[in-house]
């Protein structure tokens, strides 16, 4: 039964993509961010009902110019920024030139960075202010890779600094599953991932937000202050919602959390 569910998610799931990727690339030459934005929305909330994810928790009720920042999970934390507001998203420039792929992306306001590159990534870093100087919140994983948690790896600290500078506001959520297979370590393939994860008969997603975005003009400060909720906060949850199937993608970072 388990496999033929799973079949069943996974051709739901890329039929959605393939039907967002298309209509997304449609709409790039006539149709503005706002109407781009709102398509995927709505198409994020049908692959998580395809794949039998339930969200439990709060949603920020007003987002301004700034950076939502979480902890990093998989390529699926993305449809859970707890937010029906504009955002915009960082993502491999690798990308941008895929047909089709790279017009949705474009579609959507995509910021890219080849993460290899040095001066791609300081290129992005100065995208990623023009872009909240000019009024877009920003989404960031300052983790940089993703695994299965609960805990996190070691936080990229650049962006901090940057929000210190500028005087950004930082928008803290986080997000723990009832099921480590949720978890997409670095080595996974890609559609091992995804059929564990379709294969499993329901997931609950658990999202914490911080209700007030924090700033300061000091970067060690705003980096320890947002580590320390983090901490506490992904504790809790996983307290409260302990994840099943610990420990079910080999990943020798398991034993390396802050």
């Amino acid at each position: 039964m388990k496999s033929i569910l799973g079949f069943i998610r996974v051709c739901g799931v890329f039929s959605t993509i393939l039907f967002g990727i298309l209509t997304l690339a449609f709409l790039y030459p006539f149709a503005g961010r706002k109407v781009a934005h709102r398509l995927f929305m709505a198409l994020r909330w049908v692959l998580l009902w395809i794949v039998g994810v339930t969200v439990n928790g709060a949603r920020f009720s007003n987002i301004g110019p700034g950076i939502i920042m979480a902890n990093h999970r998989s390529y699926l934390d993305i449809l859970f920024v707890p937010t029906s507001e504009i955002f915009t998203i960082v993502g491999k420039a690798e990308v941008k030139n895929w047909p089709l792929i790279g017009l949705a992306a474009r579609a959507l306001g995509v910021l890219w960075v080849k993460r290899e590159s040095k001066e791609s990534r300081t290129k992005t870093r100065e995208g990623i202010i023009d872009a909240i100087i000019g009024g877009q919140t920003v989404v960031l994983f300052p983790e940089g890779t993703s695994w299965e948690g609960p805990h996190m790896l070691p936080l990229k600290p650049g962006m901090f600094y940057e929000s210190a500078k500028h005087g950004f506001n930082i928008y803290q959520w986080s997000l723990h599953f009832d099921s480590a297979k949720t978890g997409f370590p670095v080595g996974i393939n890609f559609l091992s991932h995804l059929w564990a994860v379709c294969c499993e008969p329901k997931i609950n997603a658990y999202v914490d937000i911080r209700a007030v975005p924090i700033s300061h003009n000091d970067g060690e400060a705003l980096l320890v202050d947002a580590q320390n909720w983090w901490k506490q906060s992904l504790v809790d949850l996983n307290k409260a919602h302990p994840a099943r199937h610990s420990g079910y993608w080999p990943d020798h970072r398991l034993n390396e959390p802050v």
